[in-house]
């Protein structure tokens, strides 16, 4: 094996590792999130750690195959972030340990 080619094979092994980690915190947010709002951003961001998965699996592969996958993948999450925030209040409300004291003056 080339240098290259080893070069290429620690890059494919670390692109795997951050994206399932990636993977694995998006779960944990989307399983716990304590609001609706932070469900729904999660789920958008699995869609693009799944778009990442398999365009590293295409690289592995040699396959291009998967790209219209991609793209459609890649359409329904754009119009899906578009909706969520075409939906939300245009105040919505914020967290609750984020927001100041009521008797608190700014």
């Amino acid at each position: 094996m080339s240098v290259i080619d080893v070069v290429t094979q620690v890059l494919l092994w670390a692109a795997v590792a951050m994206i399932a980690g990636a993977a694995a915190l998006t779960l944990w947010r989307l399983t716990v999130g304590p609001s609706t709002l932070d469900r729904i951003i999660s789920s958008d961001v699995m869609v693009s750690v799944v778009l990442a998965g398999i365009g590293v699996s295409t690289v592995v592969f040699h396959n291009t195959s998967a790209l219209p996958i991609l793209l459609v993948l890649s359409m329904v999450a754009f119009t899906g972030g578009v909706s969520v925030a075409r939906l939300l209040p245009p105040h919505a409300p914020e967290r609750q340990r984020y927001r100041r004291d009521e008797g608190e003056q700014a």
